[in-house]
């Protein structure tokens, strides 16, 4: 016997699902739909099958093949315009000699085929429609029979009014020769609108049989989900590779499921999937092939497709994430989102309810997104491309690791000598190695400094004159994360402009043609880490002990800087300690049981430090470290655009000439690199963490820090589209008064007794505001100020809108 199945179409409504597969592929608990169809009708003693194609057809050949895995002869007829669900079956089957079954390759079903083809026979009808009750039949087509079982009216998705039967047309017929013959070659025809009316109005007999059983069409995304909760309730009857462990719970053979983690029944896992330590996995859950869920990470009621990757402590409540997304740690996602193939998610993000991401897009970490998004212009906070960044496991393949190579070393002029370094994490020394034959095949030669700190790599390229370098690095708590920092030169971070050559070509896949005799070399460079520790070591005398100073350094949750930093000042006759969980409230008194009078940690953009019971801000830190300079003789001096104005008036009361830069895009060290003005201990964390045990030693902490003014801070932000940043700050600029205002990061104001700092906010969803003053009740003020001068200019742009 022989089958049609439409296997045509293109799921609009189940977008983005079905962006990178055609409908009839979607998985039902890890297995196609078009599989579901073709092992019933072989489980009904079918045994040639013809697939009508058209969207995505090679999907569907490569997945079908000749049928033999299904054991039934397949071919397929791929159209090359629409010809409606009729013309495509005329257009695939031309003739027939036998009765034939026609059944859509998208709706997942359970029915007696074999049953419905002996009433078929039974009727002498030209064709069938299997029909099936249902409880809302406006979304189908509903039909009327009359007393003998046969069709008389067909209404199609009928009114509230209009809904005179339960019937609804499922989409399954059964048709004679004599039927096919009425239908036109090569025109778009249709079996409820054209065929079947005609039929009737010809008075040809059309059997209505009302299948018993299980029948879904996946129409939508709802539908979608709401098939797999029925199929693992027992709702249809179906063939699978999984196991049933025990009441709802279905298991597939090479799923690895800690002992630690918590599954709900009915939910399906499939081959190769994992679930760590911890997790939870909800009711109505589906992990189809090699999806992996880290520790910790918590799924209710959604569907996760083939190699979806949930990051620690990621939460999914009832959403669909299509194959190869990733999902950052901590992030929720939630009901009704859909993420599209492909999609990187950042960790700690929100991803409201009912969001779609088109395929192929990557969020910014920690973003809050509640509106669709198909095209990268449809939301500034998709991330901007960031190759050198990435999972080892997943993206940031060895593969990829060469072409970053090769793309970072297309940036330079033959010949050149690049340094590349890692911080000793496995997967940073993997990447290493495929980085160093990328940039050799480009005709660099490269120089392995081993395991070092990202100072020390710097130090050496300044050193050695180097003209830039790679310094591999994992990201601490973030398992398998790695990002690679390409550097210029000097040893800082690379410009823009060489970041933007970097990316074309790393995108576009240039490449230099290079002779054999022109590859690069690669060589082991030694004594980097002790090279760096003995500049480090210049920075602190030998001298004894000052007695009213305690002679124990303690270096707060930074591993590496205590590390770097250790060996120097042991050397110096001081003690270091190491405080990896001591909450930042508990250090003060943890530093009185240990007598160490200075505590240092590592922050986002500098060290701070905390000293006779004070703590210091990274700010006031490099207030500190840029007068004791002044006080031997540096006369100039690079400050961050935005460091608070009470300490750049105390700075320059020594005599110093400041420098504004902005802190992005290493715009502080690149301006002091260029102007001669470099001092490593106001740009390396090891060097300033030496620095302020120097002047501790010296007694001279505690008279600059006597100096330092009590700033009082205040911080808001107003949210609004990443549209209408730019006016806001152009009207803040319009409003002002130039001798007030400065534009170096973001729009700068001065008032009479403090500033406010406007700038577009991380992942430009709003604008932040910063006001500093020396009186708290001001600070507040200034930033109630500003915040309500905001919301007027975006409600004005409303207004005239």
């Amino acid at each position: 016997m022989k089958a049609v199945i439409m296997a045509g179409g293109d799921g609009k409504r189940l977008r983005p699902l079905s962006c990178t597969m055609p409908k009839p592929m979607v998985p039902l608990l890890n297995k196609p739909v078009l599989g579901y169809c073709m092992e019933l009708i072989k489980k009904h003693g079918f045994d040639e099958a013809i697939l009508t194609l058209r969207y995505l057809p090679n999907v569907i050949r490569r997945y079908i093949g000749d049928g033999s895995a299904f054991g039934i002869k397949a071919e397929c007829a791929v159209e090359d315009k629409p010809m409606g669900t009729a013309g495509g079956v005329k257009n695939a089957l031309r003739q027939a000699d036998d009765s034939v079954l026609i059944m859509s390759g998208d709706a997942m079903c359970d029915f007696d085929l074999t049953d419905a083809m002996r009433e078929h026979r039974r009727s002498g009808a030209a064709a069938t429609i299997l029909l099936k009750k249902v409880k809302v039949p406006m979304e189908y087509g509903v039909v009327l029979k009359d007393k003998d079982g046969f069709i008389s009216r067909f209404i199609e998705k009928p009114s509230a009014a209009e809904v005179f039967s339960d019937l609804v047309n499922t989409g399954i017929y059964i048709i004679e020769p004599s039927v096919l013959d009425m239908i036109p070659e090569g025109a778009e025809y249709d079996f409820s609108k054209d065929l079947f009316p005609r039929m009737l109005r010809t008075g040809m007999k059309i059997f209505g049989y009302e299948a018993e059983g299980y029948w879904s069409d996946i129409g939508d995304l709802t539908q979608y989900a709401l098939t797999q909760a029925d199929m693992l309730s027992g709702k249809c009857i179906f063939k699978t590779a999984a196991r049933r462990t025990r009441e709802g719970v279905y298991i597939e053979d090479g799923a690895k499921i800690s002992e630690r983690a918590v599954l709900a029944a009915p939910c399906y896992v499939g081959s190769d999937a994992e679930i760590g330590a911890k997790a939870y996995f909800g009711a109505n859950s589906v992990a189809c092939t090699g999806a992996r869920i880290d520790e910790r990470c918590s799924v209710k009621r959604s569907i996760l497709l083939p190699n979806v990757r949930l990051r620690e402590g990621a939460e999914l409540r009832g959403a669909i994430l299509c194959e190869n997304v990733q999902v950052g740690r901590d992030s929720v996602i939630y009901e009704g989102a859909v993420m599209g193939a492909g999609s990187d998610i950042g960790a700690r993000s929100i991803v409201g309810e009912g969001v779609k991401l088109w395929p192929y897009k990557r969020l910014e970490a920690e973003g809050e997104y509640r509106e669709n998004i198909i095209w990268r212009g449809d939301c500034a906070a998709c991330a901007e491309e960031k190759p050198e960044e990435g999972y080892a496991d997943r993206e940031l393949s060895a593969e990829k690791a060469a072409r970053i190579g090769a793309a970072f070393a297309s940036t330079a002029k033959l010949p050149t000598e690049f340094a590349i370094a890692t911080d000793g994490a496995q997967q940073c020394v993997m990447l290493k190695y495929a980085v160093m034959a990328g940039m050799a095949s480009q005709g660099v030669d490269v120089w392995d400094a081993g395991v070092c700190s990202r100072s020390a790599l710097s130090h050496a390229i300044r050193g050695y004159a180097f003209d830039g370098g790679i310094f591999i690095v994992h990201q601490e708590g973030e398992r398998h994360m790695v990002s690679m920092e390409l550097m210029d030169g000097f040893g800082l971070g690379i410009t823009n402009e060489t970041r933007r050559k970097f990316v074309n070509g790393f995108r576009e896949g240039d490449r230099q043609s290079v002779t054999r005799s022109r590859l690069g070399i690669i060589q082991r460079l030694n004594g980097v880490s002790r090279a760096y520790e003995a500049s480090l070591r210049s920075k602190i005398g030998h001298g004894a002990v000052n007695e009213d100073n305690e002679a124990c350094v303690l270096i707060a949750h930074d591993r590496p800087l205590f590390d770097a930093v250790a060996n120097v000042l042991i050397r110096a006759g001081i003690d270091v300690r190491f405080s990896e969980d001591a909450e930042d409230a508990k250090l003060p008194a943890l530093m009185t049981r240990l007598k160490a009078g200075l505590c240092i940690g590592r922050g986002e953009s500098g060290i701070w430090a905390i000293a006779n019971d004070r703590r210091l801000n990274e700010d006031e830190v490099q207030a500190v470290l840029m007068i004791a300079a002044a006080r031997s003789g540096q006369r100039a001096e690079v400050v961050a655009a935005d460091m608070p104005q009470e300490l750049c008036t105390l700075i320059s009361t020594e005599g110093v000439e400041l420098i504004k830069a902005p802190r992005v895009g290493h715009g502080m060290e690149h301006t002091a690199m260029e102007r001669g003005l470099w001092q490593d201990e106001l740009y390396e964390a090891e060097a300033a963490a030496i620095r302020l045990c120097a002047l501790k030693r010296e007694g001279k902490l505690d008279e600059i820090m006597a100096l330092l003014p009590e700033i009082a801070k205040e911080h808001g932000e107003v949210k609004c589209s990443w549209r209408e940043i730019g006016r806001v700050l152009r009207s803040l600029v319009e409003s002002g008064r130039d001798e007030d205002m400065e534009l170096i990061e973001g729009v700068r104001i001065a008032s009479d007794d403090g500033w406010v700092l406007v700038r577009p906010n991380k992942g430009l969803k709003g604008c932040s505001i910063r006001a500093e003053s020396f009186r708290e009740e001001y600070a507040k003020e200034l930033c109630d100020i500003y915040s309500d001068k905001i919301k007027a200019i975006l409600a004005n742009a409303n207004d005239k809108a």
